[in-house]
């Protein structure tokens, strides 16, 4: 397939340049965009950093580090009658959510890609599978907080959204081919209308940390965590540039005393002095003190007997996958291939259904529900107990 022609590349870092930008856009039928953004990597939070959009005939590059209010762009995003085409949007959907906007219409050529059973679907590998070229991807984990920005990382920034509208057209092809035009159709839908949201600030403990410490241990460190946190959003840096996560765990177990404190390494300023020492184990104290006047228990979970029933109920869960869904897996893997299945069906879902957290008639994407249901129809396997 031949290559997209190159358009003009613009970078917008005036009020002038954005209206004039956001004029030429909404008159268009499709657009494409992209985000680049930090999330607690030289920041703390979640925060916009490049907004690209591109047409067929013009590409934007809008930097709000320029003081330029970006939502004005919203209602373009947002404008049901324009397709905007993306590509592995979740988490930009999520700060877009984040900052109020709810883009429409949306289609991701990701999802195409998996749907049409591409092993690789990165924007860089489809983009070498259809087009025959090699895009730099050098300034992947650049630091898109500076400024000024590079002209490679312009070049990289445009390159996320010059080929999408193109690549779409490419995908929607062979989905006509394969009478498949309904499920991106429905996963379409899906996409403009779920919700992305943030993970709350209140919770910082894994599962292995619910299921084996004990519920003074869990107070004791799931408060530290937020306190990390909270001198990480006033000195505006990622949590783990004040400690890293095996300083929190080893404060929280007793294992890290006053003295060893100036010897531990990656300890921001703002804890490492002698006031911020002060600070953190006095807030450690606090902290022990509040879980002791609860009188949380600090008997530690029963890991022999969890990992027992554990095992029980994963020797259930697999005789029931390998009897019931398997067959269904491999009758979607038989009609539309291996990678196209582990994204309709895959292996997380079914093991949501095993255990009882869905059914089947709650699967979002009607298509998803169909072949399943068909698959097992033409299989003679019963899921009367996993339906609805």
């Amino acid at each position: 397939m031949p290559a997209p022609q190159k358009v003009p590349v613009t970078y917008v870092t005036t009020a002038d340049a954005l209206a004039s930008c956001l004029y030429q856009l909404v008159q268009a039928q499709k657009i494409a965009f992209d985000l680049e953004f930090d999330r607690d990597n030289y920041t703390y939070g979640f925060n916009l950093c490049l907004m690209q959009i591109a047409s067929h005939t013009h590409c934007y590059l809008i930097d709000p580090k320029a003081e330029l209010d970006i939502t004005l762009t919203f209602p373009l995003l947002e404008d049901p009658a324009i397709q905007k085409v993306v590509h592995c949007s979740s988490e930009d959907l999520r700060l877009l959510h984040s900052l109020k906007c709810y883009p429409t219409n949306l289609a991701d050529t990701e999802v195409y890609a998996k749907l049409l059973n591409y092993e690789r679907t990165s924007l860089g590998a489809m983009i070498q599978q259809l087009f025959g070229m090699e895009l730099d991807k050098k300034m992947q984990k650049v630091n898109w907080v500076l400024r000024p920005l590079k002209p490679e990382q312009l070049i990289y920034a445009a390159n996320d959204v010059l080929y999408l509208l193109q690549m779409k057209d490419a995908l929607e092809a062979q989905a006509a081919e394969k009478n498949m035009l309904t499920f991106l159709e429905d996963e379409n839908n899906l996409l403009s209308t779920t919700i992305h949201s943030l993970e709350p600030k209140d919770n910082f403990l894994k599962k292995s940390d619910l299921l084996y410490l004990s519920a003074y241990h869990q107070y004791v460190l799931n408060g530290l965590f937020s306190y990390r946190d909270s001198i990480a959003q006033q000195q505006n840096k990622p949590a783990h540039y004040i400690m890293n996560e095996e300083t929190v765990r080893n404060l929280a177990s007793n294992k890290i005393s006053h003295a060893e404190w100036q010897s531990i390494q990656g300890l921001h300023p703002v804890v490492k002095s002698k006031a911020g020492q002060d600070m953190v184990f006095g807030y450690l104290k606090k902290l022990r003190t509040d879980a002791n006047d609860q009188k949380l228990s600090h008997k530690r979970n029963n890991r022999e007997t969890q990992n027992r029933d554990f095992e029980s109920e994963k020797e259930r869960f697999d005789l029931v996958k390998a009897s019931v869904f398997v067959p269904i897996q491999n009758d979607i893997a038989a009609n539309f291939g291996e990678h196209a299945m582990r994204f309709i069906f895959s292996t997380a879902t079914v093991n949501t259904i095993v255990q009882d957290q869905l059914k089947i008639g709650e699967m979002k994407a009607p298509y998803k529900k169909l072949l399943v249901k068909n698959a097992a129809q033409k299989l003679g396997i019963d899921l009367s107990g996993y339906e609805q």
